[in-house]
């Protein structure tokens, strides 16, 4: 307000009041370049005069929030014409447009009838190939800058009039959220409530699984049940079976790797929604400390930052759109503070060979493995004292399908096979021609997905070769179409039965 010389008073509780504003105030190319959060809107102007609409969209510069359009013929006073609708949801465009015109909007893009789409979301660091600020000496990223940057993302994160928690996968990224967000959390609730009440806290997986152990862990060096009210979703491979044709429905994809972690996101943000009405989440950490397995067999530097401006790009489509789809699904907002624009500008500036992968390392469990330096800046105690149990904190990454339970993808799969005939796999690329499925699980989301959002089957952007690993400048063994070739990386010390690498 001060910048612009703002003088308007809010007219009401909402956050998206700002957007109005800024609009009127600014103009909406202008506007959404101030913008600073997670967003999708559309702004319809009427001119008083000629009684015409001008139209203005815009998604957020990562693609936290989903947005959609398609076209429609519809009449009007000057005959025929084209109409847009919007909507987050392709659900909401079904029977209303024609499939083969729905697009999503881009992340970081805003469009107008006049213009089309445009990127007004370009750093430097993102659009351009020979972007290597490190090799200036007078470029200096410590490590309590982007401590300090962090910090204040997730307390950015944490202005809420409803009640909030967080998810805790066990892994590092959700682990380093805990560690800097529990002690403003404690110090918010004696301020403005006078009270240390427990922050609300939601763990998915089956038992003794490495995601499950892992939060266990976490929450008693933190401090326990007096400052963490922890709640633990057991599921078994049985009892979702069922839910798979509600969850592609709701996620509104066919992606393999995004719906096996999307089951278990079902019931997290399930059991969640039970008691909080937003939560923190450990998303976007992996992109911008080359935290997949994969990152092991990247030859140089260089590499791993084509590789993570590459996988950053498809944020959007792939792990916000499972975030967004399966809270929002449960009334549940999510917030990522690892993804905070300014905090992913710092980090993106430093020397990516601090971020190259041991593969040595990776085996045992150990300083040099994938998110090292993420590791390493977090490795001492929060501002309680309290630090993450070096188990927890050197664990290999595990996506979420991965975390809650070695064997839960392989079950899975197993399971879907019986679903699936060999003539149908045999009849696929007739079937379908666009995006054709290569694998048994794949035909099955892809045929549920079909029976929804028939024509839509654009609309859905995949991993090149069936998975992020598969589309690296690099070439890797350790995942196929299916998976991790080898679970047992997943596995650690505080697990029933485990020893320690």
């Amino acid at each position: 307000q001060k910048k612009h010389g703002w003088n308007e008073k809010r007219i009401s509780g909402s956050d998206c009041e700002v957007i109005a504003h800024a609009y009127a105030k600014l103009g909406g190319p202008a506007a959404v370049r101030q913008l600073d959060g997670m967003f999708a809107f559309v702004i319809f102007e009427e001119c008083e005069e000629t009684g015409k609409l001008k139209t203005f969209a815009a998604r957020d510069p990562v693609g936290i929030k989903p947005l959609y359009y398609g076209r429609t013929h519809a009449a009007a006073d000057d005959g025929d014409a084209y109409g847009y609708v919007f909507s987050s949801e392709l659900k909401a465009l079904v029977g209303h447009v024609d499939p083969a015109t729905v697009v999503a909007l881009p992340p970081g893009h805003y469009w107008t009838p006049e213009e089309g789409m445009v990127r007004y979301y370009e750093p430097d660091w993102l659009m351009k190939d020979d972007y290597a600020p490190w090799e200036d000496a007078d470029h200096k990223v410590t490590d309590d800058d982007i401590r300090e940057a962090f910090r204040k993302a997730v307390q950015k994160r944490m202005m809420a009039d409803v009640d909030y928690g967080f998810f805790l996968s066990g892994g590092v990224d959700s682990c380093i959220v805990a560690h800097d967000l529990l002690p403003l959390y404690k110090e918010e609730r004696q301020r403005v409530f006078g009270d240390d009440r427990p922050i609300p806290t939601f763990t998915v997986g089956m038992e003794n699984s490495p995601d499950v152990m892992a939060a266990k862990g976490m929450v008693e060096n933190l401090g326990g049940s007096k400052v963490i009210d922890h709640k633990i979703r057991s599921f078994t491979p049985d009892e979702v079976f069922d839910l798979i044709p509600k969850i592609v429905y709701h996620m509104e994809t066919y992606e393999a790797e995004l719906i096996r972690s999307a089951i278990p996101n079902w019931l997290l943000a399930e059991r969640a929604a039970q008691d909080v009405k937003m939560v923190l989440t450990g998303e976007g950490a992996d992109e911008l400390f080359a935290g997949y397995l994969y990152f092991a067999d990247a030859e140089t530097p260089r590499q791993v930052q084509n590789e993570l401006r590459r996988i950053y790009g498809m944020l959007g489509n792939i792990n916000l759109h499972r975030t967004d789809r399966m809270t929002m699904a449960h009334g549940l907002e999510a917030r990522v503070p690892f993804l905070d624009t300014e905090f992913t500008k710092l980090v993106m500036s430093v020397d990516p060979a601090r971020k190259i992968v041991d593969k040595e390392a990776v085996r045992t469990n150990s300083r040099g493995r994938e998110k090292t330096l993420l590791r390493e800046l977090f490795e001492g105690p929060n501002s309680d004292g309290h630090v993450i149990p070096p188990p927890v904190l050197w664990r290999a990454k595990a996506m979420q399908c991965e975390g809650v339970g070695e064997d839960w993808v392989s079950i899975l799969q197993r399971r879907i096979s019986t679903l699936v005939s060999d003539a149908e796999m045999d009849e696929a690329h007739l079937t379908y021609p666009v995006n054709t499925p290569h694998t048994k699980e794949e035909l099955y989301y892809r045929r549920i997905y079909d029976e929804h959002f028939h024509g839509m089957e654009h609309v859905v952007k995949l991993w090149e070769g069936g998975g992020r690993a598969m589309g690296a400048a690099w070439k890797s063994e350790m995942y196929t179409r299916e998976g991790l070739k080898d679970v047992n990386l997943l596995s650690h010390v505080l697990q029933d039965g485990k020893e320690a690498a």
